[in-house]
């Protein structure tokens, strides 16, 4: 039985955040571009470009000409609140079921990804899936943050009911960066409180498998060999892949310690 959100009769908007302030805006968006349309999505969607962040007329219209070639809907809004807070007022305007975010750095790398997204997401009491997930902690930095492992799905790419994500950042603010690291990894980070709710998260291969917490050291997705089970690529992705392998080994630990060994898995409690 197929139990894509499609045959349950509910919509999916898609938001690719067009951020004109990063220094690398043009070729960031030209290659979320590219892979968009060379990877079929596999399931029926609306795309939104959130446009933010531009310093200029001349270049907001420079990027909304690249997106000509596919249909999309713009939504423009100011460059305050990080990442986050443009999906969450974006979330705000929209109708649609679920939503599908991607940064700024975000490169799809297979066809079907938001077909496979989706399948997981519609799992029983499944309530988030991600692109990327990580145990890594700020701990030693901010000793509010949970210890190690701090099971987190990354906020770079995910999928999940809107109304339910709007009920879980009802009354956040986000005016500093540690504000923003905290909804990503923090105490009451975007991950502990689904699973608060009693529902579950998911790592979604490129394979279309979607791996609870305990499995993701070995997963073969992020900051893990060539990676090459990644979904959707961004700029630690490909900053790790282009490391020198005592780079990588430090990277690797710090994101998944002694669980990246094949077998030593961690007991999550829900």
């Amino acid at each position: 039985m197929d139990i894509t959100l499609a045959s349950l009769n509910q919509t999916i908007a898609v938001a690719y955040l067009a951020r004109g302030a990063d220094r690398d805006w043009l070729l960031s968006i030209e290659r979320y571009l590219n892979s968009y349309r060379r990877n079929p999505s596999g399931i029926e969607h609306s795309l939104y470009v959130i446009f933010k962040g531009f310093t200029s007329n001349a270049d907001l219209e420079k990027a909304r000409a690249i997106f000509n070639s596919v249909l999309y809907k713009p939504v423009f809004l100011g460059d305050d609140h990080f990442d986050i807070g443009a999906y969450i007022e974006w979330a705000n305007i929209i109708e649609e079921d679920k939503i599908c975010v991607f940064n700024t750095a975000s490169e799809i790398l297979a066809p079907d990804w938001l077909h496979k997204f989706s399948v997981n997401l519609a799992m029983p009491n499944v309530g988030l899936v991600g692109a990327t997930a990580s145990y890594e902690s700020l701990n030693e930095y901010n000793s509010t943050f949970p210890i190690f492992p701090n099971i987190h799905i990354r906020s770079t790419g995910f999928m999940i009911d809107r109304k339910f994500f709007l009920s879980i950042v009802n009354g956040i603010e986000l005016l500093s960066k540690i504000a923003a690291f905290n909804f990503e990894s923090g105490p009451k980070s975007l991950t502990r409180q689904v699973l608060s709710s009693g529902k579950e998260i998911l790592l979604v291969g490129r394979n279309g498998r979607g791996y609870s917490p305990e499995f993701w050291a070995t997963s073969h997705t992020f900051r893990q060999g060539t990676q090459n089970n990644l979904l959707i690529a961004d700029n630690q992705t490909r900053n790790f892949t282009y490391l020198p392998w005592y780079g990588k080994s430090e990277f690797v630990i710090k994101t998944w310690g002694k669980y990246i060994r094949e077998g030593n898995f961690f007991h999550v409690d829900y």
